[in-house]
């Protein structure tokens, strides 16, 4: 069994985002997995990717956002769950004044690559 804390996880900060990484691929003993909150700031458009491999699992915490799927938007707002599967082309853009938090639940994660490609 793990625990972890809240706030104790690794911080890392992006261009358009923010992550917690509260447990990362070593602390499963499945491979692949990872799970994190991710932060949207207020009006802010994440950059278009896609993963070759990962699976992510998202589910929204607090906050509304827009969801980005294939092309596709959806409104967002807590308690909202999608799943991104390799190849699914999304993006998250906040046009909202507050913070969006989701948690995102990663599946299939290289050991050696993050498997984001960035497409802006």
């Amino acid at each position: 069994m793990k625990y972890m804390k809240a706030g104790e996880g690794e911080q890392v900060a992006k261009k358009d985002y923010s992550k917690e990484i509260i447990f990362s691929l070593k602390d499963f003993q499945e491979k692949g997995h990872l799970l994190q909150i991710v932060t949207i700031p207020p009006n802010t458009k994440q950059r278009l990717h896609v993963h070759e491999v990962q699976t992510e699992v998202y589910f929204a915490l607090e906050g509304e956002c827009i969801i980005n799927l294939e092309g596709k938007d959806f409104f967002t707002k807590k308690g909202d769950a999608f799943v991104a599967s390799p190849g699914d082309r999304h993006f998250l853009w906040n046009k909202s004044d507050k913070e969006f938090r989701l948690l995102v639940f990663k599946i299939n994660m290289p050991e050696n690559s993050d498997d984001t490609n960035w497409l802006q």
